[in-house]
């Protein structure tokens, strides 16, 4: 009777294995909800932000970015390596904290250019330089970010990637070039907001605006 039970243990046990190896997608999913509902997973994806361990802080320019008589405070800062743009309101309180993507070694903000896009909408192009890589080959850019709001609410900013506005490459083989690209501001649609054109001779990249800091490219 011992060996009996003995053998519809194991029996069963092999039966769990071979359903896991089976169906593993079902056991993972069951996993995952046992972790959830326990707090588990919970625990493991929320974690504490950890404090920069080196922070290189340009000096703060003020700027009435919204043409209500009260300056803002715009800073460039460098956080463990990591390049970011603070915009903080005239009552201290920090509206924006954009963190920009660099390529290779030496990246930083150069430029900053405020323009309206419409009467309701103001625009902030970042000139960042992304830096350069050098192995095999030699390679440095710099791109062209859009900070946008609307109806002068600095609540509503946000930023996103455009295109390379410079561009040197130096191949294996010879290859090199050099390029800075112009940078044109125009209705190219004619739906009465401007768009962004940067171009090199025959190489465009057209921006479009789309509203609540959304654009197009063509």
């Amino acid at each position: 009777m011992a060996q009996y039970d003995k053998g519809m243990r194991l029996a069963i046990l092999s039966l769990a294995m071979m359903a896991l190896f089976v169906n593993p997608v079902r056991a993972q999913d069951e996993r995952f909800w046992r972790k959830m509902l326990s707090g588990e997973l919970t625990e493991e994806v929320i974690k504490p932000q950890e404090e920069p361990k080196w922070v290189f802080a340009s000096p703060v320019y003020h700027f009435d970015m919204d043409s209500d008589g009260k300056e803002e405070s715009i800073q460039v800062l460098k956080r463990d390596g990591v390049d970011w743009l603070d915009i903080t309101g005239h009552d201290k309180i920090l509206l924006l904290s954009a963190k920009l993507w660099a390529m290779g070694s030496g990246s930083g903000i150069y430029r900053l250019r405020v323009l309206d896009l419409s009467p309701t909408v103001r625009a902030m192009v970042i000139f960042l330089y992304e830096g350069k890589t050098e192995s095999k080959k030699l390679e440095a850019s710099a791109r062209l970010y859009f900070l946008t709001f609307e109806n002068k609410d600095l609540k509503t900013m946000k930023v996103t990637a455009g295109p390379r506005y410079w561009h040197e490459y130096e191949g294996v083989r010879e290859q090199y070039w050099r390029r800075l690209y112009s940078l044109n501001i125009k209705d190219y649609d004619g739906d009465g907001i401007k768009d962004i054109n940067v171009e090199f001779n025959h190489m465009q990249s057209i921006w479009l605006y789309q509203g609540q800091g959304l654009w197009k490219k063509f």
